[in-house]
């Protein structure tokens, strides 16, 4: 693992040294995160269909296991496969550094996953910069440039470029920005291996971005937030994305109200609308409703979205109750969702076309000890879950911490190919030494399954551990340490 470490941070770190020597001020971590569990596929065995009794695609072997069968051809199923081991590791390195040019900053974020599996999603991209940006700050206004990310009320997006932020309009702050694209959650080009892999008909042409989001307060009472977002193609002759979002947040008294609407002016519809009331209702309890209406959003390259995607619409609530000073907190509440007519099922098969989920959950801390619980339920068309998570733990101090978990959920519907029970617990621990944190953890995990008589019952272990290290003239200011749940 040090030799893995070595060959991330080494060049890295040979590249910034003379600007950290040369800087006034400067902060960094650098943390090595190691996992292993093991994984359980399924294979695939096959009769000809003549060797199989009853008639139809859908038919039963003699030990009660349902396969699909071709007239004339085979039936097939899926029985267990092998056990394997699969290891995943990853090296950051986060380094943020002043100068001595007021106003002038730098931050630099960036990933190793040399020494993963290759079976693990994104192994083959060993090295990647998560953000890599220079900053200029004056009163009035921040210019930035680099690999940078923001979160706004269309997501979150990443984008190579540059941004301009004016905020000399009190109380209004526009931020113009564009570059170079990113394809969501993967800070690589649309045109990489990493879409290319995975769809067919992938980008050929990378992605420019151009936008501005627009903050403001309206009187004393009120927030606001207007965002428009354009993605085109690098040669100018297609859109990848066209939209605008808007948000609004009013507070009277002690209840607030949250307003949020996304439209997209290529398809011309509402990917999502919401409002959602807070308040207190007596000394310690707290309530909220949700109203929300929700279509998927797809990018125009893709062919998903011509497939006219089913929205929904939520009603959603929930209560909670806590103890003064917050040694204790209970929360309850669910959803229920209705959703479009697909037009698209068989006309004399009643398909399901609602679904709803209900929680609750308990917190409790005193003198360091702590515990926790919560229980889930959810249902919809042909897939259904329940179970429950239980915690207890004593903190030692900030980023010193063990706790003990346990686990139980259920998993059935026609859609589940049977009736999956998974019960298990672990322990987690977290522990400081000064500029040094170390993490750990390992669970296990029994997976049993009822009506797949040729998918044996099976434990899963899964194990971490994690050692970061912090440096710098300036103290630690992000939180670094994973604190427990």
């Amino acid at each position: 693992m040090t030799g893995r470490l070595a060959v991330l941070i080494g060049p890295t770190m040979i590249l910034l040294v003379p600007v950290l020597a040369a800087a006034q001020g400067y902060s960094a971590d650098v943390s090595v995160n190691a996992g292993a569990f093991d994984l359980r596929g399924l294979s695939r065995d096959s009769l000809p269909e003549s060797q199989v009794p009853g008639e139809g695609q859908q038919r039963e072997l003699e030990d009660g296991t349902v396969v699909t069968c071709i007239p004339g051809e085979f039936c097939r199923w899926f029985p267990s496969g092998d056990v394997e081991s699969v290891s995943l590791l990853t090296q950051d390195l986060r380094v943020a550094f002043w100068p001595g040019i007021e106003g002038l900053a730098a931050q630099v974020h960036v990933r190793g996953r040399y020494g993963s599996d290759d079976f693990w999603p994104r192994s083959d991209q060993e090295l990647e910069a998560l953000y890599a940006f220079v900053s200029y700050e004056d009163t009035d206004y921040r210019v930035r440039a680099g690999r940078q990310h923001r979160t706004n009320g269309l997501g979150y997006y990443n984008f190579d470029g540059a941004s301009f932020l004016w905020r000399g309009f009190d109380p209004v702050r526009i931020d113009v920005y564009g570059g170079w694209s990113l394809a969501r959650n993967l800070n690589a080009p649309r045109t990489g291996s990493l879409l290319e892999d995975a769809d067919e008909f992938a980008p050929d042409d990378r992605g420019v971005i151009l936008g501005i989001d627009v903050q403001g307060r309206i009187g004393s009472h009120a927030t606001g937030a207007f965002t428009y977002q354009r993605e085109i193609r690098g040669d100018r002759l297609a859109l990848y994305t066209d939209r605008v979002a808007g948000d609004l947040g009013i507070r009277i008294s002690r209840v607030s109200v949250e307003l949020a609407v996304d439209y997209d002016l290529a398809f011309e519809e509402f990917n999502e609308a919401s409002i959602r009331v807070s308040a207190p209702v007596v000394e310690g309890v707290e309530a909220m409703a949700q109203q929300r209406r929700y279509t998927p959003h797809f990018e125009l390259w893709t062919i998903w979205g011509a497939f006219s995607p089913v929205g929904f619409d939520e009603t959603r609530g929930w209560l909670a109750w806590s103890l003064p000073g917050g040694a204790a907190r209970l929360e309850a509440g669910g959803a229920y969702r209705a959703y479009e007519d697909t037009n698209a099922g068989a006309q004399f098969v009643d398909l399901e076309d609602d679904g709803w989920h209900a929680f609750a959950r308990a917190r409790w801390r005193r003198e360091g000890w702590f515990a926790g619980a919560s229980y889930r339920a959810e249902e919809g068309s042909g897939a259904a879950r329940y179970g429950g998570d239980l915690s207890v733990g004593r903190d030692f101090g900030p980023g010193r911490f063990v706790s003990l978990q346990a686990t139980s959920s259920q998993s059935f519907s026609e859609f589940r190919l049977g009736e999956q029970v998974t019960a298990g617990g672990g322990i987690d621990a977290g522990w400081s030494l000064g500029d040094v944190t170390l993490t750990g953890g390992w669970a296990i995990y029994s997976l049993g399954f009822r009506g797949q008589p040729r998918v044996s019952d099976w434990n899963q272990h899964r194990g971490r551990i994690g050692i970061a290290y912090h440096f710098g003239t300036e103290p630690e200011t992000p939180a670094r340490i994973r604190e427990h749940p």
